[in-house]
């Protein structure tokens, strides 16, 4: 199954089919024949075609082209931030903390980046709850990422201390760990 996320475009066969995560794996490579090669389109198209996924050569190529590839694109760039952002503040991030950052940076750009005067007040509304909505995310990515880093600490101390498998699994299940 693939890691990769992004949005179902609605006129594509593909993005739209059940088999859309095991397709990506083999335009990526991740998923290969059982003799080990890598699979070609029209013998992707044909496997698609014996699971009930009428497509073509054309289409399978579009949407490697237009969906897939830029998914992958913006998950190298997700990663380079996350990178640039340790590199710069010396602290790692997780890629969910990282990606609501950039969430709430484009936020912040597209909203101050709106023609204000144009908008009616419901528009106006709309825009600033959407704003709010990625920080509150980004706040609660914040807290459960204290979180963790507070528990890996507790239960190393306590291990280091003797304390046994069950008080460390009982302080993790206090933080919601487990």
């Amino acid at each position: 199954m693939s890691s990769l996320f992004y949005p179902r475009e609605a006129r594509c066969k593909i993005c739209n089919s059940p088999l859309r995560d095991e397709i990506d794996e083999m335009l990526l490579g991740n998923h290969c024949k059982d003799d080990g090669s890598r699979w070609r389109m029209e013998e992707i198209v044909d496997w698609g075609r014996e699971r009930g996924l009428h497509t073509s050569i054309a289409a399978l190529s579009r949407h490697k082209n237009n969906h897939l590839n830029p998914a992958i694109q913006a998950a190298l760039e997700t990663e380079r931030m996350v990178e640039a952002i340790s590199q710069a503040t010396g602290r790692k991030l997780s890629v969910a903390r990282a990606y609501a950052n950039a969430v709430l940076a484009k936020t912040l750009r597209v909203l101050d980046d709106l023609d204000w005067q144009s908008l009616d007040d419901n528009q106006r509304l709309r825009a600033i709850d959407r704003g709010l909505r990625a920080g509150e995310v980004l706040s609660r990515l914040e807290r459960a990422d204290v979180r963790l880093e507070v528990a890996a600490k507790v239960e190393q101390t306590l291990s280091e201390a003797g304390a046994g498998a069950e008080i460390i699994r009982r302080v993790r299940e206090i933080y919601g760990l487990e």
